[in-house]
């Protein structure tokens, strides 16, 4: 809450008063008896009054009615992946403001999955990306790959690349720095490959410093979008302790309802394809499946 200070009330000398009683802040002032506090400020009952109205106005929100929140909402609601099946299972692409996790086993291709819906996002909207690499191999080889398959042009391949803004995160302590940093952009879109290279360090400590600090990441993706950010985020599926096949999200329990659309990816046939299940999701049909192909082209 806020401090009070001068113009908040009309002078040092009522400002000292308060102080000396522990009225520090606009929410102790406001919680006080318009009685006790004429005594303290030395007003009358209604000047006390207009005071506390005053500083309600000040110091709240502002109310925002039904038709100015429409109009602040984002021009377009999709983003295709360019990737049409998935799309397709997604209810037409990714959903400004929202999580999503790419979740599997390790190499299944989750990486590859993020190059080509980054490229085809890049090729369609035009905007700047920001990649998040935590584990040092993003691969520039591969993304000229799949854009001379897709016979772009070397000018072309290099204005592609001028988009992508990756960011070599090794550790979380500057991973949470980078997303403070990201507040300011307008409608980013955001991928983070991955997160759990950098919590499972915290495994197996005492200290529970890991939650702590994917409490606080959690917190600034949701901030983020707020601001219509489109966000992915890869994780990693490890097996359940039981006997089944059955595969969850690592990084555990409190990270498992943050993400708003979960994407569970398995491969087949020689790791020439991934099938992706949709598992978690706050508007797409549960369940909903695709199969997709890895080329050179990328995943289509």
């Amino acid at each position: 809450m806020i401090r009070l200070n001068v113009p908040l009330v009309p002078d040092e000398n009522i400002l000292n008063n308060l102080f000396e009683r522990n009225i520090y802040t606009v929410n102790d002032f406001l919680q006080k008896k318009t009685s006790n506090l004429q005594s303290v400020c030395n007003l009358q009952c209604k000047e006390v009054t207009k005071l506390k109205d005053c500083m309600t106005v000040k110091c709240s929100s502002p109310f925002v009615n039904g038709y100015q929140f429409y109009l602040k909402r984002p021009v377009s609601i999709f983003i295709q992946t360019g990737i049409i099946k998935l799309d397709n299972i997604l209810g037409g692409g990714l959903f400004a403001g929202n999580i999503y996790e790419l979740c599997g086993p390790s190499a299944c291709g989750k990486t590859q999955l993020c190059y080509s819906i980054l490229l085809n996002l890049i090729i369609t909207t035009k905007k700047d990306i920001v990649y998040i690499d935590t584990k040092n191999k993003f691969s520039v080889n591969r993304i000229k790959q799949m854009l001379k398959n897709k016979c772009k042009t070397n000018n072309e391949i290099n204005a592609i690349l001028s988009k992508i803004h990756v960011y070599s995160i090794l550790d979380i302590y500057k991973l949470i720095t980078c997303l403070h940093g990201l507040k300011e952009k307008l409608e980013p879109i955001i991928f983070i490959d991955s997160l759990p290279a950098l919590y499972l360090s915290f495994i197996g400590f005492d200290k529970n410093d890991g939650l702590c600090y994917i409490n606080h990441i959690c917190s600034v993706l949701k901030y983020l979008c707020n601001k219509n950010a489109t966000i992915m985020v890869t994780n990693l599926a490890v097996k359940t302790s039981d006997s089944t096949n059955y595969f969850k999200p690592a990084i555990g329990k409190y990270w498992f309802h943050i993400p708003n659309t979960r994407l569970m990816i398995t491969t087949i046939i020689n790791q020439q394809q991934m099938c992706i299940n949709i598992t978690k999701s706050a508007y797409a049909p549960l369940n909903e499946k695709c199969i997709l192909n890895i080329d050179n082209f990328g995943v289509s």
